[in-house]
């Protein structure tokens, strides 16, 4: 009889044995069927949604595929039974209508219809100073299939050029426009950037491709001229060497009194040199406030420095005022502008 217990006991130590491995991936213990959807929740939706798969025979699920260009979606096992299926539209999945395929582990395959929402994004754009056949670049997502880009508010409509999946080149229009944003229009919808362009054409404009119209160089720089060793547009640049333990500037004097009330900012860009440097920018007259930006060393930046820190009514000249913290300091400058 003792023989008898301790034969039990040792079966159904190992029986529990069994079932604690068969579980311990917290896997549910289902099978695979013939899969049939009964609904799916959402039937359409963007990246990083999850979404629900109802029906029959859904166990032992292994790939989800959504079959616009093949793009794999990962799920939790643990999630799956044989009547739901909890999963996320994968980031990378393109956009518009297609099908998810679903295979269990006995190859046995469902297809599902489904919309994916992929709005084009847009991360940067250069350059952002523009007019009538500027060619911009723009970073983002979801690219690929953009098929208008229009100045948002007007029917003013870019010439694509080329496209992919994080990057599209497109010629801009004439625009009447002071400043821009763009609408991108893809298969899943439409998009308004929130990067602002500079429409150069409605700009005043201090410095371009040399000294514009009416502007004179009235700098107090060591050097200051026109340069074409670099330029961030163009041909050309404003070469200003700024020096080391005494003030300089780039002053440019325009031959008319600008009225400040037209404009709103001062943009401009400008490449540092070896090491970062602060600049006082500040209009005539002197008792105008002052704003100061900070030059990085040796890369192009963008600036828009708002012309309301500049008090005044009137003005007929703009200076960018600094001393080297080090060795003298080239700075190149290009599209100064002030900008409605």
């Amino acid at each position: 009889m003792k023989n008898i217990i301790n034969i039990l006991f040792v079966a159904a130590l190992f029986a529990g044995i069994a079932s604690c491995k068969k579980d311990s991936d917290g896997t549910p213990d289902t099978k695979a069927g013939n899969p049939v959807m009964t609904a799916i929740t959402p039937a359409e939706a963007a990246g990083n949604t999850i979404v629900t798969l109802t029906g029959t025979g859904l166990g032992q699920m292994r790939t989800i595929v959504f079959d616009k260009n093949n793009v794999p979606a990962s799920f939790q096992q643990n999630l799956n039974t044989e009547t739901a299926l909890v999963f996320r539209v994968p980031d990378t999945a393109f956009g518009g209508a297609q099908n998810i395929i679903f295979t269990n582990s006995q190859g046995k395959v469902l297809s599902v219809p489904f919309k994916v929402i992929a709005l084009p994004t847009i991360s940067s754009m250069s350059p952002t100073d523009f007019q009538q056949g500027t060619i911009v670049t723009a970073i983002g997502n979801n690219l690929d299939d953009v098929s208008s880009i229009v100045i948002d508010g007007t029917s003013e409509q870019a010439t694509i050029i080329s496209k992919e999946r994080k990057k599209i080149v497109f010629s801009m229009p004439s625009s009447t426009v002071n400043r821009a944003k763009l609408k991108f229009t893809n298969a899943s919808g439409e998009r308004i950037s929130q990067i602002e362009l500079t429409n150069m054409a409605r700009a005043l404009k201090f410095f371009t491709e040399g000294f514009d119209q009416g502007m004179q160089d009235w700098s107090w720089a060591n050097e200051h001229e026109a340069s074409s060793a670099v330029a961030f547009m163009g041909t050309q640049s404003l070469r200003v060497l700024y020096g080391a333990g005494s003030y300089g500037a780039l002053s440019i004097h325009y031959d008319l009194n600008i009225p400040f009330g037209d404009y709103t900012y001062v943009t401009f860009w400008a490449k540092g040199g070896t090491a970062d440097m602060q600049l006082t920018i500040w209009p005539d007259p002197e008792n105008s406030r002052a704003q100061t930006v900070t030059i990085p060393a040796n890369v192009w930046t963008y600036f828009r420095v708002p012309l309301s820190g500049m008090v005044g009514v009137t003005t007929q000249r703009l200076n960018f005022q600094g001393m080297s913290p080090v060795a003298n300091q080239t700075i190149y400058f290009d599209n100064i502008l002030f900008v409605k």
